[in-house]
């Protein structure tokens, strides 16, 4: 049992703890910025035997928790260090920081305005202000999600509660199984390259994963607009039902920004909801570059929804997802069901527009990083990312031994291979005559070096996979802290000395 002595030293107990961990996180920031190791990399086994995971009976107390505060800065990831380049988003700022502890200080719930009036306020005008950089006009809104997965599960729960209300009191029953139904199977169609949460998304939403239509892709990995036309035809054909298409800005994987304009027609044409999942890419519509002569998200305008995460490119903390719509209330119109105890009639109440109830007002970390920084700067970030990848792209393709996916690079993911000097003479003709072997022996390469390299703690970068190739290095390029030459130049000498440490036709392949 709390006392009341305990709760009235509520805010000298903060103090002292403030106080406390003031030096802790200002060493842990410089550390990161000093480039100190990314991690101390420990197996679990490890971690098990360096850290206290056990929970007590008695507690600790101030002392004891704070070992333990101690030590998961010390044995965490360090995202504050510019070589920490293995997800899709950096470290965050000191107005993030700021942000987080001013949620943590008013623990407040987003879901009815009265409970968070300032809060709602910021949700309501930050959706619409990005819903308008976006085009989508003056009744632009939207609702932020706990991650980009659920902003993309809503977009699409939202879909087919528009197009085919009866699912909402019926259920899904599609024909040939009720023949009275106005739809069929329901079809979504996306690209090759799309993230796995639209399959995550129709998988919740009891439609089954396949029912999702994959659509091939061009040479820069781009959805391929008549085979999306295609396919939708043949899918009528069967009797199904296409309503949903998704186009990706900003492919997980290569960065690859699909044709939304061309798609919208598509959509369009046949009746089908265009989603765009801007999760990674959709925040780069704060650069001016980017809007004016770059066109990579030309057409975000005539989407029916669109998802961005701000908590990727624009180094809001994590997490920081919205989804956005140009249709005036939307969300509330389709979604609503009847929780009088909870909303009361009141338009601010925006939980009654989600899937959920309870919400963290995630609104306020990129409010406050738009108005400290404003959308100029926010688009500068951008801009860096963008020109850093570029020049890091022309840094790889002059080394010897490394052999980029893509040339250019298509975002702000440099994606490349290293061959070790053993395999120099051989894998031409792997590639040539031996296409499973090359892809084999390349992905064992790219694996061992890795580990190598993530292992000694200077560097966190990633390996991916992309259709019948190799797994190659996926090397994100984001914070701004990054030096081409001070980093991505050490990141390839590290991967360089990596293999020179490795006895290569020992290794079995």
């Amino acid at each position: 049992m709390v006392s009341n002595k305990e709760i009235n030293n509520s805010a000298a107990e903060l103090d002292g703890m403030l106080k406390r961990m003031h030096e802790m996180v200002l060493q842990h920031v410089k550390e990161g910025q000093d480039l100190h190791a990314v991690v101390d990399y420990k197996t679990p086994a490890e971690l098990y035997k360096t850290v206290d995971f056990a929970l007590p009976e008695r507690g600790t107390g101030v002392d004891g928790t704070f070992d333990l505060i101690k030590d998961t800065l010390n044995y965490s990831v360090n995202s504050w260090n510019p070589r920490f380049m293995d997800k899709l988003y950096a470290g965050t700022n000191p107005i993030g920081v700021i942000s987080e502890f001013l949620l943590g200080v008013l623990n407040g719930n987003c879901h009815v305005y009265h409970v968070s009036p300032v809060l709602t306020l910021m949700e309501v005008e930050v959706t619409k202000a990005v819903g308008q950089l976006l085009g989508m006009g003056q009744h632009a809104n939207g609702l932020f999600c706990p991650g980009g997965s659920a902003s993309n599960l809503l977009a699409m729960v939202t879909a087919r509660n528009k197009l085919y209300p009866s699912i909402k009191t019926t259920g899904y029953i599609p024909r040939p199984f009720n023949p009275s139904a106005d739809y069929g199977k329901l079809k979504v169609f996306t690209s090759a390259h799309c993230h796995y949460s639209i399959d995550k998304a129709a998988l919740v939403l009891g439609l089954g994963t396949d029912s999702i239509v994959k659509v091939p892709t061009d040479e820069k990995c781009k959805m391929r607009v008549d085979a999306l036309e295609r396919l939708i035809q043949e899918s009528i054909e069967r009797g199904e039902t296409p309503f949903f298409i998704n186009a990706t800005a900003g492919t997980t994987v290569m960065g690859a920004f699909d044709p939304i304009q061309s798609i919208s027609a598509v959509a369009k044409k046949y009746n089908c909801w265009l989603h765009v999942d801007g999760s990674w890419g959709g925040s780069a519509i704060f650069s001016q570059t980017v809007r004016e002569q770059l066109g990579w998200l030309d057409g975000s305008n005539l989407a029916d929804s669109f998802t961005m995460n701000p908590h990727k490119l624009l180094g809001v903390p994590l997490q920081c997802s919205m989804v956005v719509t140009p249709h005036e209330m939307l969300f509330p119109k389709v979604n609503t069901l009847a929780a009088d105890y909870l909303f009361h009639g009141n338009p601010y109440d925006l939980g009654a527009g989600t899937i959920g109830c309870g919400r963290r007002p995630d609104a306020l970390k990129i409010f406050l990083a738009w108005k400290f920084y404003g959308r100029d700067g926010l688009g500068q970030r951008i801009d860096r990312a963008i020109q850093a990848a570029a020049d890091f792209t022309d840094l790889v393709r002059e080394r010897e031994h490394f052999e980029l996916v893509t040339d250019p690079s298509l975002f702000c993911q440099v994606c490349f291979w290293y061959v070790p000097k053993e395999f120099q003479s051989q894998v031409q003709s792997w590639r040539a005559q031996q296409p499973e072997v090359w892809k084999a022996k390349m992905t064992r390469v790219i694996h061992l070096l890795h580990e190598r390299v993530n292992h000694s703690g200077d560097f966190l970068v990633d390996h991916a996979p992309l259709d019948t190739l190799p797994h190659f290095f996926r090397i994100v390029i984001n914070a701004p802290t990054v030096n081409v030459h001070r980093d991505l130049a050490a990141l390839l000498d590290a991967i360089e000395d990596a293999s020179k440490k490795i006895a290569w036709n020992q290794v079995s392949l």
